[in-house]
């Protein structure tokens, strides 16, 4: 069997959909079964792309933005076919329209769908076209979660037969030493934009250091998004503002080590089709609060902490309830570990290759 993975998404910094791609090819090629991968699109001089005999890298230098787009339409579907691939997959809702061989798509999630203005009308409208036709014309749909699957049928007329679940995975103990910070702080991971609901966690934090007293910091680790003035607004009227610190965006290594130094996660959105830092967060040992919305329970189980993330009361109960109690974080961190190893890169990759076998074979 003969794959071909997408991987153009690599061309741009680093965050949900490239890390799955990523981790993805790196499990694939460590299976035992034989296959041969192509990875196609990838940006030169990238380090982390698996090396191997039947590993086959066509690289493409500048992949971003409209470049992508245009490259997937015209030459993804012609390296297809010139690399005599079985298989096609696209790690995310955007694949060629005209397409020789079968194409497997995953969605991450339809938050293009909510009636929240999440995404820009132009960004909103070219998701939603080629998530159709992703829908129309795929032979496999792959959803990160049953949240997302559920979503996918009760959007779209689908056979169960062409939409599977195939949860993300985690690094088990990621490697990478703490950060030496004088002051505990909570972390949130992230876009800073506006389904992650920073508003309220600014508020909900900032009404728990009034109540309660604590000497926390928030850092909020992630690189700006749609409505980031809002979230800056929401700062500068806070009453702790200076206890507020983003850092714009940060590389996996030095996001582990945020992880690692921290108190606690914090996770506030209002919508997730997974909900990756979860698990990120789990893996590293700290204790984590999230939000009852969407993908999250169903990430989290029982080794988290929920809250409403509609009310900042609630927010700042949960961080109260988990930072006051020293015997509590330390269960959430025995349960945390033992949830994300629930989740591991490799059985993805199984379940991926099982997906690849079945489309294959027609």
């Amino acid at each position: 069997m003969r794959v071909g993975v997408d991987v153009s998404i690599l061309s741009s910094p680093l965050t949900g959909i490239g890390r799955f791609a990523l981790s993805l090819v790196q499990s694939l090629t460590c299976l035992p079964e034989p296959g041969q991968w192509v990875l196609l699109g990838a940006p030169s001089h990238f380090e982390g792309l698996p090396e191997a005999k039947n590993v086959t890298v066509h690289q493409v230098q500048g992949l971003m933005g409209w470049r992508r787009i245009a490259w997937q339409q015209i030459e993804l579907p012609r390296l297809a076919g010139r690399y005599h691939v079985d298989v096609l997959h696209c790690p995310d809702f955007s694949r060629p329209i005209h397409a020789s061989v079968p194409v497997v798509n995953t969605i991450h999630d339809l938050s293009y769908y909510s009636p929240h203005a999440y995404f820009s009308w132009s960004n909103r409208t070219y998701k939603r076209a080629l998530t159709r036709i992703a829908v129309g014309k795929s032979s496999r749909l792959v959803a990160d979660s049953n949240f997302t699957r559920d979503e996918l049928l009760g959007k779209f007329r689908l056979d169960n037969g062409v939409l599977s679940v195939v949860y993300l995975g985690v690094d088990q103990n990621p490697p990478g030493e703490p950060l030496r910070e004088e002051n505990p702080y909570v972390l949130y991971v992230g876009t800073l934009e506006e389904r992650k609901n920073l508003p309220n966690l600014i508020q909900g934090f900032a009404l728990m250091r009034r109540q309660k007293g604590v000497p926390h910091r928030l850092i909020l680790a992630g690189k700006p998004g749609k409505d980031f003035e809002r979230i800056q607004a929401a700062i500068e009227a806070s009453d702790c503002k200076a206890s507020i610190e983003i850092t714009g965006y940060v590389s996996q290594e030095r996001v582990i080590q945020l992880y690692r130094a921290a108190n606690l996660f914090i996770m506030p959105s209002l919508y997730e089709g997974f909900g990756l830092p979860v698990l990120e967060a789990m893996a590293t040992g700290i204790p984590v609060v999230c939000s009852r919305a969407a993908s999250l329970p169903e990430v989290g189980g029982d080794a988290a902490e929920y809250f409403d993330p509609l009310s900042p009361q609630e927010i700042a109960a949960a961080l109260a309830k988990v930072l006051g109690s020293e015997s509590l974080r330390a269960e959430m961190r025995r349960k945390g570990l033992e949830r994300a190893k629930l989740f591991s890169w490799d059985e993805c990759a199984r379940r991926y290759c099982k997906v690849y076998k079945e489309v294959a074979s027609g």
